[in-house]
């Protein structure tokens, strides 16, 4: 055998293993969220950054076994970084609302349906959540109005997780005083 195909045979060797790691890891993803009843959102997005991962695993397993040196990789990846490094700080805002999502997609007891209340004296908001997308969070309130708030924002807010029928409620006190505010409309006029 020569060399070239002692490479070829490493690359293939290299890639089947990553790949079976990759299919073992997304399998415990796929249960992991199956058994805390998270979004199909939340899923596909935490499948396709374990997608990404891989591929730069293989990317420098293959690089590291035709024999490129360290430091033409680590050129590249500096160079790489710098570049990114720009762009993000240019869009500081891009990079924590994304920082921000993975944060609540891993390690905030939020999901998709829960009913919130955020604690802000400034503007307190309660509703159902609607969806969670890697840069905002939908919110639907009372009113039937859906509010899209920052992932950087919900992170930042004290949110209380409350009951449904809590929430129920105060649609209903909502729906009365709009009852009640049409009747007065309806009343004639006192002379």
């Amino acid at each position: 055998m020569n060399i070239l195909e002692i490479r070829i045979l490493e690359s293939i060797v290299a890639l089947v293993i990553l790949l079976l790691i990759r299919y073992i890891i997304i399998r415990i993803v796929v249960k992991r969220y199956l058994k805390a009843n998270f979004d199909i959102t939340r899923k596909q997005l935490t499948i396709k950054l374990t997608n990404v991962l891989f591929f730069i695993m293989i990317a420098f397993c293959v690089a590291a076994i035709w024999g490129l040196s360290g430091s033409d990789v680590f050129t590249y990846i500096t160079s790489m970084l710098t570049i990114l490094g720009v762009a993000f700080f240019a869009q500081w805002s891009l990079l924590s609302n994304i920082t921000s999502g993975l944060i609540l997609f891993f390690n905030h007891p939020l999901k998709i349906g829960d009913y919130v209340e955020i604690i802000d004296k400034d503007f307190p908001m309660e509703g159902r959540i609607e969806n969670i997308t890697l840069f905002f969070l939908h919110l639907r309130n009372a009113n039937n109005q859906v509010y899209t708030l920052s992932n950087t924002i919900v992170v930042q807010k004290t949110m209380r997780i409350i009951a449904p029928e809590e929430f129920l409620e105060h649609v209903a006190e909502i729906e009365h005083q709009a009852e009640e505010n049409r009747e007065d409309e309806d009343l004639p006029p006192l002379v």
